[in-house]
């Protein structure tokens, strides 16, 4: 339990990193582009990776069915949106907002599909989160 914590926190700071560097090549080349070169060199060392060390994976490629691929274009949509929002609120308001987007719509699926025991906690969270985005509006 306490691996799958800390790799949680350590993907929860690399997107916050690769958000604060894509909002910087934003800047300097938009959000499209950034998105762009984000995915190409995430599908490029990937598609290494795959091919030295997964090969007899590929044979899988074709039995995936077509809606298995709607989370790359989700991604590539968030990559994009965030981009774009980063260099416009701060990577503080933007990762606040971002967070608690997730955490709404996590409640709302595993509400909507039966899947989790409610826990007062949880909206509890979501407003602590709401707070905080108001709060950083009096901050500079």
């Amino acid at each position: 339990m306490l691996t799958s914590v800390i790799l949680a926190l350590a993907g929860g700071a690399a997107v916050g990193m690769s958000r604060s560097l894509n909002g910087r090549l934003t800047m300097d080349k938009g959000a499209f582009s950034a998105s762009f070169w984000n995915h190409f060199i995430g599908f490029a060392l990937l598609t290494v990776y795959i091919g030295l060390m997964h090969r007899d994976g590929l044979a899988l490629l074709a039995a995936t069915p077509a809606w298995a691929f709607c989370g790359g274009v989700i991604g590539a949509a968030f990559v994009a949106l965030s981009s774009y929002v980063f260099p416009r609120l701060g990577a503080n308001r933007s990762a606040l907002l971002i967070i608690g987007a997730q955490m709404i719509t996590g409640l709302a699926i595993d509400y909507l599909r039966g899947t989790a025991a409610f826990h007062i906690g949880q909206p509890i969270g979501v407003g602590l989160i709401i707070l905080g985005v108001y709060l950083t509006r009096f901050s500079r």
